[in-house]
């Protein structure tokens, strides 16, 4: 009895190890700003969807870009063994088989595509292939081979909000170009301080990125320059009467105290310590600052 009472325990938590790694490799935290992202490009557009059908679209968005990055972790699970941030994920530990991995990628973006494609509109489903198309096979290889991989990477980041545009509207409107936008400029300095903190890590693996490429200092000029265009980005809804003018007040606070903060980098020296904290810190800062822009576009519309 009691041999058998602990083997049923020993496979229990074996199976539930085993599907939180399955989740982790879904990278849920990604998932969460996508499903905030286009429950936002939803709400922003124009006319009507129900509720049972916007909260299937947006799941299966998720679903979607969770599915890209299960298949990111197989295509790199090598890679991710060299770097110590990712050697004990699921498949650089051997923990999982690399055939499950696969399989539930595939299944995922699979069966959230048709489910788009049948709930939403061809529109959003074709915008959902683009990402997933770009991120697999665009950014993922890339990142061995060019700095420039950001760019390709912003892409897929950037569509989840045109996708709950256009699955409301079946088009794409000014306003779902301009989300794209924010999202898409967000990313960059945002990764780009990611980039400067795991810089030694990134090395290991020889992915190509731009501190390692151009130095600290010429990273952090790219990180000014991006948070400045962000903040005229983040303004374009105003100007063009997406928003009103306390929404106009808030980017003006926000937006000037962040390229500010971003100004700050320079006063670090190369590939210091100070650096290191002060690229952290930004990090923490955007994660702040891109909530509240959207938030904002919803209480001041």
């Amino acid at each position: 009895m009691t041999t058998r009472f602990v083997s049923s325990i020993a496979i229990t938590d074996k199976k539930i190890t085993m599907t939180a790694d399955l989740f982790s490799l879904t990278k849920p935290r990604l998932s969460s700003l996508v499903i905030f992202t286009s429950a936002l490009g939803m709400f922003l557009a124009p006319g009507e969807i129900g509720f049972w059908k916007a909260l299937i679209s947006v799941v299966a968005t998720s679903g979607l870009v969770g599915g890209a990055c299960v298949i990111n972790c197989w295509m790199e699970r090598d890679i991710d063994g060299l770097m110590e941030r990712t050697k004990n994920r699921p498949l650089p530990s051997g923990r999982l088989n690399p055939a499950i991995a696969l399989a539930l990628g595939l299944t995922l973006i699979i069966v959230c595509l048709f489910t788009i494609l049948f709930v939403s509109n061809p529109l959003t489903a074709t915008l959902g292939l683009i990402a997933t198309v770009t991120y697999v096979f665009l950014y993922t290889p890339m990142k061995k081979k060019t700095s420039w991989a950001l760019f390709a990477g912003a892409i897929p980041g950037a569509i989840p909000p045109l996708m709950g545009w256009t699955s409301v509207t079946n088009s794409i409107g000014d306003l779902g170009i301009v989300l794209f936008a924010i999202l898409f400029v967000w990313q960059l300095p945002h990764f780009l301080s990611i980039s400067m903190y795991h810089a030694r890590d990134y090395n290991k693996a020889d992915f190509k990125i731009f501190p390692t490429q151009i130095g600290f200092r010429k990273t952090i000029h790219k990180i000014t320059i991006y948070t400045f265009i962000l903040f005229f980005t983040s303004l374009i809804p105003f100007y063009m009467g997406a928003a009103n003018s306390n929404y106009r007040n808030l980017i003006i606070l926000l937006g000037g105290a962040f390229f500010v903060f971003s100004l700050f980098g320079y006063q670090k020296k190369e590939d210091s310590q100070g650096s290191l904290q002060w690229a952290r810190r930004y990090f923490y800062a955007s994660l702040i600052y891109l909530p509240c822009v959207f938030i904002g576009l919803i209480v001041f519309k």
